[in-house]
C-alpha cells in the first residue's frame, strides 16, 4: 500500500509539469534569454538647460560644451554599469568630469523631443542636469 501511494505521488507531480526535486532556485536553461540593463554602447547627447550645456559621447571622445566657455574634451573612458544608470568618469586637462545616464523619460522643458535617459554631469564641483538620448534616436526627431 506504501509503494502504491508513493508511484501515485510521483505521478500526481510528474503531471504538473514540475520534474522531481526542481525548486523556484533552480537556474534557467543554458540557451534561456540574457535579460541585461540598459545598453549603453555608441553615442549619446546629453543636454541642460538654465544654465545651458551638451555632453556629446562618441567612441573616442566625452565633449562638455557651455555658453562662454571652452570646451571640455576628453578620451572617451569607456561606460561602467552602476546598478541601471551608465557612468563615464574621465579626466581633462587635471578636471574630473563625470557623466550619468539614468533610464527613463526626461523632458528639457524647451521642445517636444523624446529622451530616454536623466542626465547629470560633475565638473568642477558643478553639478548640471537634464536629459539624454541616443544620438540616432535624437536624429529620428524633429529638431527644436
Amino acid at each position: 500500500m506504501r509503494h502504491a501511494l508513493l508511484i501515485a505521488a510521483a505521478l500526481t507531480l510528474a503531471a504538473c509539469g514540475a520534474p522531481m526535486g526542481a525548486s523556484e532556485e533552480t537556474p534557467p536553461p543554458a540557451d534561456a534569454p540574457v535579460t541585461a540593463g540598459p545598453d549603453y554602447s555608441g553615442d549619446f547627447d546629453a543636454v541642460g538647460t538654465e544654465p545651458f550645456w551638451s555632453v556629446k559621447v562618441r567612441a573616442e571622445s566625452l565633449t562638455l560644451s557651455r555658453p562662454d566657455q571652452a570646451d571640455v574634451a576628453t578620451a572617451n573612458p569607456g561606460v561602467r554599469a552602476d546598478g541601471e544608470q551608465g557612468v563615464w568618469d574621465a579626466t581633462a586637462d587635471e578636471r574630473r568630469l563625470v557623466l550619468r545616464l539614468t533610464p527613463g523619460d526626461c523632458s528639457d522643458g524647451m521642445s517636444d523631443r523624446r529622451y530616454g535617459y536623466a542626465a547629470e554631469v560633475w565638473i568642477d564641483g558643478e553639478t548640471l542636469r537634464g536629459c539624454a538620448a541616443k544620438t540616432a534616436a535624437l536624429a529620428a526627431q524633429p529638431r527644436p
